[in-house]
């Protein structure tokens, strides 16, 4: 028997039942763009990101639980994180600094381990692809890592580097709308007529706080999302391909 990974996953029927959730087959609206989160969502990298965070803490002297991680770090900006951790307001070369400590374990990590896109993504962003269906990625992660997962994952395949959104220390972090505010403008798009892949709590409420068309939740750590109401997956497969527009006629965004 293959040992199962911390990135794989199997279907029960209580997340069967959860990704049928809000699939209402009456509910046609064609969604005319397409914004993914990208950690914990293409990517299933939340245990990678939980280890580098325990190297650079216990350096700092700081303990958190993994739900105290989900609560103070996963889907926020890094400044916010940092000074959150640190208590205190951080100059610009010293937030530098401690971005990039961090970030060398993780990416480290990454290449050691070797993890792929999110069961499904490579079909899905495929299938994106052939029929025209704008897209981006709206992250909390900074230019650094971006252009890391450019190259180790091959993502400029399905996207293009200058639409994404990352830190870049300026941009108000989730779960401010500001994000998929801006990926909306990259696609020349309302965020109203889009469709948001998140994971992260904040995440979800930024894309709600955005006035996101609709939103898809994607599950790689089993977390209760039973509140927020949207579709959970654990697989894009389960994504109901119908609701996509292959030739947008929608109003683009204000430019304000």
């Amino acid at each position: 028997m293959r040992e199962s990974s911390p990135f794989s996953c199997s279907i029960t029927t209580g997340e069967a039942s959860r990704a049928s959730l809000n699939t209402d087959s009456s509910r046609r609206e064609a969604y005319a763009g397409v914004i993914f989160d990208f950690n914990g969502t293409l990517f299933w990298d939340t245990p990678l990101h939980n280890r580098a965070w325990d190297a650079f803490l216990e350096r700092h002297g700081i303990f958190l639980s993994d739900a105290e991680k989900t609560r103070v770090i996963h889907g926020r900006n890094n400044r916010t994180i940092f000074e959150d951790l640190l208590g205190r307001r951080l100059a610009e070369s010293e937030l530098a600094d401690l971005i990039e400590e961090k970030e060398t374990v993780y990416r480290d990590r990454c290449r050691r381990e070797s993890p792929g896109l999110a069961p499904g993504a490579a079909p899905f962003l495929d299938f994106l692809a052939d029929r025209g269906i704008p897209r981006t990625i709206a992250t909390a992660s900074g230019r650094a890592n971006v252009k890391f997962f450019f190259e180790f994952l091959g993502l400029t395949r399905w996207f293009s580097f200058p639409d994404v959104v990352w830190d870049d220390n300026r941009i108000q972090g989730k779960p401010a709308p500001d994000y998929y505010l801006a990926a909306a403008r990259k696609l020349a798009l309302s965020a109203a007529v889009c469709l948001v892949f998140e994971d992260s709590f904040a995440g979800i409420r930024a894309a709600q706080n955005a006035h996101a068309g609709r939103i898809i939740i994607v599950d790689s750590t089993g977390q209760d999302y039973r509140a927020f109401g949207h579709q959970v997956i654990t697989d894009f497969s389960q994504v109901d391909r119908s609701v996509l527009s292959s030739h947008p006629a929608t109003p683009s965004a204000p430019s304000g």
